[in-house]
């Protein structure tokens, strides 16, 4: 039996970006992900909504996230990160960003 090497995906988000495409993985596959974001509308830290996902590494600085996400088992899994103007509470809307992840056996 072969057994293959975890690989790793990166996910780029930049202001204006349409929505992020389903993404399809292995289980041991690591996701690196990358909102970029301002000082003024900042993204909060990815959060596993659902799903075998686990956050391994976290920061943000500067309004950008980054986060390292692990496929941990098979399944449907979503993503999901928000920003928010922070100069003003009554200010611009709060965004979503979500990603949807299908983990495939490996």
């Amino acid at each position: 039996m072969a057994h293959e090497e975890a690989r790793r995906v990166d996910v780029v988000h930049r202001p204006g970006d349409p929505p992020a495409s389903p993404l399809h993985v292995q289980v041991g596959d690591e996701v690196a992900i990358t909102l970029h974001g301002t000082a003024a509308y900042g993204w909060t830290p990815v959060e596993v909504v659902t799903g075998p996902l686990t956050v391994i590494e976290s920061e943000v600085t500067d309004g950008t996230v980054r986060a390292t996400v692990r496929a941990t088992g098979a399944g449907k899994a979503e993503l999901r990160s928000t920003s928010s103007f922070r100069g003003d509470p009554f200010g611009p809307r709060t965004r979503l960003w979500r990603l949807l992840v299908d983990v495939e056996p490996s």
